[in-house]
Parts: structure tokens; sequence; C-alpha cells
């Protein structure tokens, strides 16, 4: 009894583990290549061909449709193959024009873009210039001024002006260096 029931158990715990192995795919069964991605189908395009395409010849002669002359056929065909030779043409200088088009928006693009930078490292320039030459302006000014001032007749209104101008100087110079411009 106890051996078939041994027996009863393992096969069991094989059908338990083999329908596991199933339902989580861990085990699959042969199916539809299709499906599978295992059959690629037939492979008319290589994809690298082995032979290099040429423009068609010209003019190709055939025989005439039933009802034409055959030499009317011929200048059919000529004149149907200057058309196409004329159209490839056109389109050849059409694209030739749209390439050169194109390049010429490009090379004015960075023209542009150049004239641009250009104009912004001059400004910027100018204004570094301008931001050195502040001080320069501002004490150029004041001695302009001080000139001005000091052509007075009276020599004790230049004596009190030029006393004024060097206190003010004082004053500046210990204020760029951070004191106070009072005594202590």
């Amino acid at each position: 009894m106890q051996q078939l029931f041994q027996t009863h158990h393992c096969r069991r715990l094989a059908a338990a583990l083999t329908v596991a192995l199933l339902a989580t795919g861990c085990a699959t069964l042969d199916g539809d290549p299709y499906y599978d991605g295992g059959y690629a189908g037939p492979a008319y395009y290589p994809a690298n061909p082995p032979i290099a395409v040429y423009d068609q010849p010209a003019v190709i002669y055939t025989a005439p449709p039933p009802g034409w002359r055959a030499e009317a056929w011929r200048e059919h065909q000529i004149r149907e193959a200057r058309e196409r030779d004329r159209r490839r043409d056109w389109e050849r200088r059409e694209a030739e024009r749209q390439r050169a088009q194109d390049r010429q928006r490009d090379a004015e693009r960075r023209e542009l873009e150049r004239r641009r930078e250009a104009e912004r490292r001059d400004w910027e320039r100018r204004r570094e210039a301008e931001r050195r030459n502040v001080p320069n302006d501002r004490q150029r000014e004041l001695w302009q001024r001080e000139q001005r001032l000091l052509n007075h007749p009276d020599p004790d209104v230049v004596r009190a002006r030029r006393e004024q101008f060097e206190r003010d100087r004082q004053a500046e110079r210990e204020s760029q260096r951070g004191t106070p411009p009072w005594p202590r």
C-alpha cells in the first residue's frame, strides 16, 4: 500500500511540474514557424545587389504596333527618347540649381552668423573699453571744471576753490581706500 501511495504522489508531482513549466513558458512545444519568427519567407531582393544599375539606353527600337508604319513608329520612338532626354536634363539642371541655391543659402547664413558674432565681439570690446574709461572721463571732467572755476579775477576766491578741490580729491582717494573721509 505504501509503495502505491509513493508512486501515485510521484506521478501527481510530475504532472503538476509539467503543467507549471508549460504555463510559465520555460518549456515550449514546437509550433508554427511563421508565428515563432523562424520563417523568413523567400528573399526576392537581396540587401546588396550584386550588379550595377545604369540608365536605360536612349532609344530602343521595337516592332511597330498594328496600324503604324515602321518609319512612323521609329520617328515616334525617337521623339519620345528625345523628350525623355530633355526631361532628364531638365531634372538634372533643376537638381543642380536647387543644390546651388542651398549652398548659397547656407553660405549666406554662415556669413550672417559670422557678422553677428563679429558685431557682438565689437560691442563687448566697446563696452569693456567704456567701462575702463569711465574713471578717466570723470577725472578729465573734474579737471576741466576746476580749470574753468579757477579762472576768477579775485585771488582769494581762486585760493578757496583750490583748497576745496584738494579736499574733494582727498575725500575721493580715501573713499576709494575704504576709509571714512572725516577725521578720527
